[in-house]
């Protein structure tokens, strides 16, 4: 058994301890849940499984029975109540005669004959041949001794059979070494759409290896590229994977960090942080797509540069709608308000998240470029799908500013941007109309 097997043993006195000092109902059983998604992180699920979800679920129920049954053990031997030794013999010696009778059954039929040749030291084992049944009358009788029987009970701990065989080395082949984590497996992860603690233990794995002050940035950056992925196949709103991401986030322990920020509040101050930063749109220019080119003012080169400036802005445009996106899912699913239940109980601060978004959506609307104003509807859509719709300070403003934005619509010279922005204004209205006077 390898040294990190051995490792993930010693979780037991922890849990023994939250077994028997918990307040918290469910707590042991979480624990153990956790430390179970750690182990098939690291290790894998046993070489018998199907690999799918359900054999994941049932291994870590395992792993949580093994937790518990061996704590009960210990309990037991702790309190001078084990198991008799003398109840197993007499359980092998039943066993024993119900066998024999079985023989003794079978014989009338005439299938077997059962030839066993204790004596003799080079036959080990009994020998099966068609015929009738027999017994030989030198056969002695196989009872287990009780000392034979007390052998068999461990000592320490007992594994159920799929946790010994998953912890037990293959002889060959070697045992394959766990790929690390990189920011694509946490992006085919979120794509597949794994459990909320085993995506945790894999962004834990990759900050630990990956130490910085922003150490979640490269999980964000996975986390656009899933939801961009997906919306190009599918046109599926960022929704579904933000929401993966928040319960992952509950898992955090302190040791993940992003900005001075630890355990689960981390990680909505990560992707707050890249939604700000995307928020304000810098044009593509030549200087930035070469820095150290000196500028060419003519000839082939200086073409070759404009159309890659031109390649890398219309990928720049596509992103920054996307992350328009990711900012209204984010009001939706409530990541600006995520933890704000947990360190403010008096409810402050919860409304910072529809402050900068109402800021932004007004913004939008008066600046040069068409992008600007996707992402300004896109957001101001969900504002009004999210807020407090009922103050009329705000509907008046909502309704200003989707009488202001229809008139950036008709200036718009991009059929697919303005078509964007069509579907947005449209939902937008049914929603302001559906809230009330």
């Amino acid at each position: 058994m390898s040294t990190e097997k051995l490792t993930f043993l010693s979780y037991l006195p922890e849990f023994e301890r939250r077994t028997n000092s918990s307040s918290a109902r469910g707590d042991p059983k979480k624990y153990a849940l956790e430390r179970a998604a750690e182990f098939i992180t690291r290790f894998g699920l046993p070489e018998d499984s199907d690999g799918g979800i359900e054999s994941e679920t049932r291994f870590k129920e395992q792993l949580y029975n093994w937790f518990k049954n061996t704590v009960g053990r210990n309990r037991r031997r702790t309190e001078g109540k084990p198991k008799s030794a003398r109840k197993n013999v007499d359980k092998a010696t039943e066993l024993t005669r119900d066998r024999r009778d079985a023989w003794d059954q079978d014989a009338n039929s005439g299938v077997l004959t059962i030839n066993r040749n204790y004596g003799h030291p080079e036959s080990s084992s009994p020998t099966i041949t068609a015929g009738t049944y027999s017994h030989a009358e030198n056969t002695p009788a196989v009872t287990p001794s009780p000392t034979t029987v007390a052998a068999r009970i461990p000592a320490s701990y007992s594994l159920p059979s799929t946790l010994a065989n998953a912890l037990q080395p293959s002889p060959s082949p070697p045992p394959a070494t766990l790929a690390p984590v990189t920011v694509a497996s946490l992006r085919d992860s979120f794509l597949t759409n794994v459990d909320a603690p085993i995506l945790a233990s894999q962004i834990q794995a990759f900050v630990t290896s990956n130490q910085s002050p922003l150490s979640l940035r490269p999980v964000i950056f996975a986390l656009f590229q899933a939801i961009s992925t997906e919306w190009d196949r599918n046109n599926t709103p960022p929704n579904r994977f933000l929401t993966s991401y928040l319960r992952a986030a509950a898992y955090f322990t302190p040791a993940v960090i992003h900005a001075g920020v630890s355990g689960p509040l981390a990680a909505a101050t990560a992707l707050q942080m890249q939604i700000r930063r995307s928020a304000k749109w810098t044009p593509t220019s030549a200087a930035n797509v070469h820095p150290n080119v000196p500028s060419i003012s003519s000839g082939p080169s200086s073409m070759s540069l404009e159309l890659h400036r031109i390649t890398l802005d219309r990928a720049r445009r596509k992103d920054h709608i996307q992350w328009a996106r990711i900012h209204a899912a984010a009001l939706e699913v409530g990541v600006f308000t995520f933890g704000y239940d947990i360190h403010n109980s008096d409810g402050q601060g919860c409304d910072y998240g529809d402050t900068f978004s109402n800021l932004m959506a007004q913004d939008c609307l008066w600046e040069d470029d068409e992008v600007e104003w996707v992402a300004g509807v896109l957001v101001l859509q969900a504002l009004i799908r999210t807020s407090i719709r009922a103050d009329t300070g705000k509907r008046r403003l909502y309704e200003n500013l989707l009488i202001n934005y229809e008139e950036r619509w008709k200036e718009m010279k991009d059929e697919a941007r303005q078509a964007l922005v069509t579907e947005a204004l449209l939902s937008a209205k049914t929603e302001l109309a559906g809230s009330g006077p």
